[in-house]
């Protein structure tokens, strides 16, 4: 089988490492690949994939929306979110599937976070925001706001807002560019928890902050490692069991404790 990784600059992936070591865990004979693709050419991938024998692709920025209308099936899932983070082939039909949704879901039942009658703003509109937005709203959640800049030139405006749950799903923050902060901390202080979907760093300016704060913070590296067990359970068709995710969890934190930043 040939899967990997579709995006427009992949050079700070972690998804190799993540998913060659479950390759591993299977004994499959496979290495998990990148695909930078310029946006002039994205409109040919899908011909590439045919051409090439590329069974699977998991989708990154800026790409998770563009093959919306060319699957001939998308789960229910994708559907509601409006985006695809997996497109594989089966039968020489293409498929699409939000494994992102089972990784926030997975994040908020492992760290016992309810979201019911829950005041909850999210920082972002993008794809990812679409796979929080979903899940918050599967788990009960109704009270759901959104903060975003209105161009790629202008900043966030925060008015005076509170609430329960702040969950940032923009890049800000991320390497290498580990001393922005996306929230004052004016801001910040009128929350609970603090949910950043960034893993690299570990600790991003964000969390720190809140934590500092006396905030409960909650970082991206468990929803990486659910979207990516997800992925290989849809195209090996079985399941996974906890000592998988235990591994994973040690091999990425030991890899992100060792990394100089």
């Amino acid at each position: 089988m040939r899967i990997g990784l579709l995006g427009e600059k992949l050079s700070h992936s972690l998804s190799p490492k993540i998913h060659n070591y479950i390759y591993n865990y299977l004994n499959k004979n496979i290495n998990y690949e990148l695909f930078e693709i310029s946006q002039e050419k994205i409109k040919d991938f899908q011909q590439f994939m045919l051409n090439e024998h590329i069974d699977a692709v998991n989708i990154t920025i800026p790409y998770k929306k563009n093959f919306l209308n060319t699957l001939h099936q998308i789960s229910e899932n994708a559907k509601k979110i409006g985006a695809i983070n997996l497109m594989y082939i089966k039968d020489g039909k293409f498929y699409g599937e939000n494994t992102d949704y089972y990784g926030f879901k997975y994040t908020l039942e492992k760290n016992k976070i309810n979201v019911e009658d829950k005041k909850i703003f999210i920082l972002g509109k993008g794809g990812a925001s679409l796979s929080v937005q979903a899940v918050l709203k599967d788990l009960g959640a109704t009270d759901i706001n959104l903060v975003f800049r209105e161009n790629k030139q202008s900043p966030i405006t925060f008015n005076n807002i509170y609430g329960d749950i702040i969950i940032n799903t923009t890049p800000v923050g991320m390497y290498p560019n580990i001393n922005e902060n996306i929230v004052p901390e004016n801001i910040l202080s009128n929350f609970n928890i603090a949910i950043d979907l960034i893993y690299n760093p570990l600790e991003t300016k964000f969390l720190k902050q809140a934590s500092l704060l006396g905030l409960k913070t909650i970082n991206g590296l468990d929803m990486l490692i659910e979207q990516a067990i997800k992925t290989d359970e849809i195209l090996f068709n079985r399941t996974f069991d906890t000592h998988l995710k235990d591994e994973l969890q040690v091999l990425l934190t030991n890899h992100f404790l060792g990394v100089k930043k």
